[in-house]
């Protein structure tokens, strides 16, 4: 598990991310944040479920 400061990539993945469930939720389309936050955790350098909660 990383407990160190998160990386660049890190941020940019964790806010596109966001940025996409927004524009889904903005046209009404259904998503799942559960679903967005297990498919980013292999690419963030072993953070947690909670701190990317």
């Amino acid at each position: 598990m990383s407990n160190g400061p998160w990386t660049d990539e890190e941020n940019d993945l964790i806010v596109a991310d966001y940025f996409a469930m927004l524009a889904d939720d903005l046209a009404g389309r259904p998503y799942n944040k559960a679903e967005h936050r297990r498919a980013l955790l292999p690419l963030l350098n072993g953070r947690s479920e909670g701190s990317v909660e």
